[in-house]
């Protein structure tokens, strides 16, 4: 597997959302929930296009391929946006 330095720096930005959720009450599920999916954009964008495509949506098959660079971009915008919400109620809060 290769590791790469965007997974390692989505594994960082994981870690400090967990740490910004830690007082809330179920911080631990909703950074869990919120956080794996948009992980496996990141870290696996080729095969999450390989598994959508062919398939059928809205009545028309999916007959192209979405470059891996666009999956993987939108699993970083919305696990940064994901994590800054969490620092934002943390600090919102003290």
């Amino acid at each position: 597997m290769n590791i790469s330095v965007s997974r390692v720096v989505s594994l960082i930005v994981v870690a400090a959302a967990y740490i910004a959720a830690w007082p809330i009450r179920a911080g631990f599920w909703v950074v869990t929930l919120a956080c794996c999916p948009l992980l496996v954009l990141i870290w696996f964008p080729q095969e999450v296009d390989d598994y959508t495509f062919g398939g059928w949506s809205k009545g028309s098959q999916i007959n192209t391929h979405t470059p891996g660079v666009v999956i993987a971009v939108m699993g970083w915008i919305f696990l940064v946006l994901v994590a800054a919400i969490l620092v934002m109620v943390r600090l919102r809060g003290n």
